[in-house]
């Protein structure tokens, strides 16, 4: 069988990003003029796709290296930089070069943090020195190498006291040495980390925001998807659309169960959407009932609400156990700042998972 043109698993690879155009021409223009950004949207919108993407689209008109750190959970400052030694550790080529040199001056040796930091206390390195270090060699190289800081998941650094700050002070003097990117998947506190004034980053990057793709970028990927791999989707993009709006995974996973379906010379049919559907929603009401669970029981009613009626205040009914106005206050601000729920600029709130608002709406009618 060919392999599936939908893929849904994971960053795709830099060449297969579509529909992204606008966002990778600002993005690119960014770090080409080396002005710090920060990439913000809904997980599993795209945005370390579409990093990806732009710098591979960078590095054709002008080479460049990239440090890659993901922040996902970081628990503490040696945790940050035990994640950032290995992300040096990792570079190949003219930068790991220049990566060496510049540690050896300082002498800061590359790849044995984590071993290290396991030694008693008395013995080991201290964690806030180690940092510090590395993040002069950063600083230095970027002097002699083009190349981009990419910390991904940087609202996780919240979870950390102090780390934002050492961060800012090791790289507000070197903005135009070096790309710097910031990349989150909790859009609401990305914006406080850049437009808090009490926030060590306030105002030190350009906001760009990762939204839905439009309807006309999944029609088209959908359509283009069925064709290359000799299928024809019929109603299966229309279908798509309406069913999973613009969120870019939930598009490609249900035109993947859509496409494995329809065999090669032949057209999806109404029939074969339906059995696609189901197929998913077996998939993942698993994972979305343990999810369900874990949220306080408060947002899971507020969660309920919004699915049902549109709007959190709904919540106050009896059918929704009748929270006050101040808990579902709470717990909508809540599930805004973790991503679950997203919010218009006019305020309206919306589930951001299309697939969570379906099994929310089967499950509790």
């Amino acid at each position: 069988m060919d392999e599936t043109p939908f893929p849904h698993h994971g960053p795709l690879d830099p060449e297969r990003v579509t529909g992204r155009d606008q966002e990778t021409q600002e993005l690119a223009l960014h770090l080409r003029e080396r002005r710090p950004v920060a990439v913000l949207g809904p997980r599993r919108f795209g945005k370390t796709s579409l990093l990806r993407h732009a710098l591979w689209r960078l590095d054709q008109v002008e080479p460049l290296a990239t440090i890659w750190v993901d922040l996902y959970g970081v628990a503490s400052v040696a945790d940050f930089a035990v994640r950032l030694d290995k992300a040096l550790t990792a570079a190949r080529g003219a930068l790991r070069e220049v990566l060496d040199t510049v540690a050896g001056g300082l002498s800061v040796r590359l790849g044995v943090l984590s071993v290290e930091l396991r030694r008693a206390a008395t013995r080991g390195p201290d964690p806030t020195a180690a940092a510090h270090d590395l993040l002069d060699v950063v600083v230095r190289a970027a002097g002699r190498e083009r190349v981009v800081l990419a910390l991904d998941e940087f609202a996780d650094v919240t979870g950390v006291a102090g780390l934002d700050a050492l961060l800012r002070t090791h790289l507000q003097h070197h903005y135009r040495d070096i790309g710097l990117v910031f990349a989150g998947s909790r859009p609401s506190m990305m914006r406080t980390l850049f437009t808090d004034k009490g926030r060590p980053f306030f105002g030190q990057a350009e906001l760009l925001e990762v939204g839905p793709l439009t309807q006309e970028a999944v029609t088209a990927l959908v359509h283009e998807g069925f064709a290359r791999t000799s299928r024809r989707a019929g109603p299966v993009a229309l279908r798509v659309v309406g069913f999973a709006g613009g969120h870019p995974q939930r598009c490609m996973l249900l035109a993947d169960a859509a496409w494995q379906r329809t065999p090669e010379g032949e057209e999806a049919t109404e029939d074969t959407w339906a059995d696609a559907l189901a197929a998913v929603r077996r998939n993942v009401d698993g994972p979305l009932v343990a999810l369900y669970e874990e949220l306080p029981a408060a947002q899971g009613r507020v969660l309920r609400a919004v699915a049902r009626t549109g709007t959190p205040f709904a919540a106050a009914e009896a059918r929704f156990h009748d929270l006050s106005n101040s808990s579902i206050t709470l717990a909508r601000d809540a599930l805004v700042r973790d991503g679950h729920l997203g919010r218009s600029p006019e305020g309206k709130v919306s589930i951001v998972d299309p697939l969570f608002a379906d099994w929310l709406r089967r499950t509790f009618p």
